[in-house]
């Protein structure tokens, strides 16, 4: 593979959010009472694409800033050389433009939802106004680009109307989000400050802020708890699936864990692989019923 197509593969980033896309994005579904199919399959990809699309132009905005990083230099495929600035712009937009093209066939609320994640995409990295670095707007931005609007995608790709039966799975996923934000924003502190940036997590200073990620974090579970017992999206089956497949992806990691290790150290190199578990379970969820039909044929 030459240094231009691999240059475009390492700017999707595309294993950084795949399984997150699909926790948000199929809980959605689940919530609006939807089924596999070729619905469910586009508005997996749009919001892949959607994602992808804010990392992507996320890279472009950063380069100048990652050029001068050395930890962060080779990541970025644009600070490294591997493409042009302007490269890197057409191919992302082109990405957001398949995306709508994709969220057009789904309904024009899918199609709303849609914009306003690329447009927030679009914005939460754009040097004239990066909502990332302005203290409240960085975690509201974070939570709807990177959560909430898939979720809302999801389900109005089945649903017509709103329901209360969507409030907690909705903010279960938020609140994810969020904690996920001030977990990041609590870890890079000392280099934020001084680079001079004035996030949520600096405003409120380290003590605040890690009381609100807590409180989010608490929220949170009890939103999950709602929504995965008492909502009945779906059957026992899927949450002991979920639970099997997360003891199976965490056991190797708490078996290298070693004493005096902060909290942060803990938790980081656990998420990705609780949120693989969480996606395969749902993901198996819905594929079981199309693998039955096919062995009963």
């Amino acid at each position: 593979m030459n240094d231009k197509y691999r240059g475009y593969l390492k700017l999707t980033r595309f294993n950084e959010y795949v399984y997150f896309v699909l926790i948000t994005t199929l809980l959605g579904v689940a919530t609006a009472g939807g089924q596999a199919g070729w619905r469910m399959l586009l508005v997996l990809v749009a919001n892949w694409l959607t994602v992808g699309f804010a990392f992507m132009i996320n890279d472009v905005e950063d380069a100048p800033d990652d050029a001068l990083n050395p930890e962060k230099v080779q990541r970025n495929p644009v600070s490294a050389g591997l493409l042009t600035p302007t490269q890197a712009r057409v191919i992302s937009f082109i990405v957001a433009f398949l995306a709508l093209a994709c969220f057009a066939l789904l309904g024009w609320k899918v199609f709303v939802y849609g914009a306003i994640s690329l447009f927030l995409g679009l914005v939460y990295s754009y040097h004239g106004i990066r909502l990332k670095k302005i203290a409240i707007l960085d975690l509201a931005s974070h939570c709807w680009l990177l959560a909430g609007l898939q979720f809302l995608t999801g389900y109005y790709a089945f649903a017509r109307l709103g329901t209360p039966r969507m409030i907690f799975p909705l903010a279960f996923v938020l609140c994810v989000s969020l904690y996920g934000e001030l977990f990041n924003e609590l870890r890079d502190l000392e280099g934020d400050r001084k680079a001079g940036l004035r996030h949520t997590a600096i405003m409120l200073g380290e003590k605040w802020a890690h009381l609100l990620m807590l409180v989010i974090l608490g929220i949170g579970v009890l939103c999950g708890v709602i929504t995965f017992f008492f909502l009945e999206l779906f059957p026992l089956w899927v949450i002991i699936l979920m639970a099997l497949l997360a003891f199976i992806q965490v056991l190797p990691i708490l078996l290298k864990f070693r004493g005096g290790q902060t909290s942060m150290e803990i938790q980081t190199p656990m998420q990705k692989p609780l949120e693989k578990a969480a996606a395969l379970a749902l993901l198996v969820h819905f594929l079981m019923p199309v693998l039955l039909s096919l062995f009963q044929r």
